[in-house]
């Protein structure tokens, strides 16, 4: 979002993860301003809200990026893995939104992007919580697509399996790697500018006529 020309907060619960992110942004020649915040709280949900539209007076843009896994087998999910999942990938999403959907709408505009994923739409290694989370958002992604309109646009993007910081080490092992790989016609495992362009995209006047979509970057997964 800054090498597009934006001014970035980044909202998160590591102050580390926010010096990381404002350095990059910085390099990029835009302003940041990190608010550390918990997503599965909603107070703080809504005081990083308040801070960040206090920032320039209103916020344009909200891309929730936020998310976290529990990698358990369906007979051991425990009741609070099930919870950690929902309380950030759905929960933290959606009142983090209205908070910031509030403000948009009196302020004339803006768009929403989710990021979702691939799991959303069809069986893949992850598992049971996180794929239910991640369906859960794609449905919330378009009822809110709908509540809002037509001021706030709001979509998301559904990547497959990209080598983040939330999977790295997962990728590492071989097994699964190849596993990944062999189920992806391009044959590859994505990289995060795989999905930066999508995000962009839907999140510029380019895409003006487009929401309550699942753009899917997924290396032609779903295509088989």
């Amino acid at each position: 979002m800054a090498a597009a020309g934006a001014d970035v907060i980044g909202i998160a619960r590591s102050p580390e993860g926010l010096a990381t992110l404002g350095s990059e942004v910085a390099e990029l020649g835009r302003e940041f301003l990190a608010v550390p915040a918990d997503l599965s709280d909603v107070d703080s949900i809504r005081s990083a809200a308040e801070r960040a539209c206090a920032w320039k007076g209103a916020v344009t843009t909200l891309v929730n990026a936020g998310g976290t896994i529990v990698r358990r087998e369906v007979l051991e999910v425990t009741p609070s893995d099930w919870d950690e999942v929902f309380d950030v990938n759905v929960r933290g999403t959606f009142f983090l939104t209205q908070a910031l959907a509030r403000q948009m709408l009196e302020n004339g505009g803006g768009a929403v992007v989710n990021i979702a994923s691939v799991a959303a739409e069809v069986t893949t290694g992850a598992s049971a919580p996180y794929s239910a989370s991640k369906a859960a958002l794609v449905q919330l992604t378009r009822v809110l697509a709908i509540r809002l309109a037509p001021t706030v646009r709001v979509n998301a993007v559904g990547p497959a399996y990209i080598r983040t910081e939330l999977n790295s080490e997962w990728l590492e092992k071989d097994r699964n790697r190849n596993w990944v790989v062999e189920r992806t016609p391009l044959g590859r495992v994505g990289e995060p500018g795989d999905v930066t362009g999508a995000v962009v995209f839907l999140a510029s006047p380019a895409a003006s006529y487009i929401t309550g979509q699942h753009l899917l970057v997924d290396g032609g997964w779903t295509a088989q």
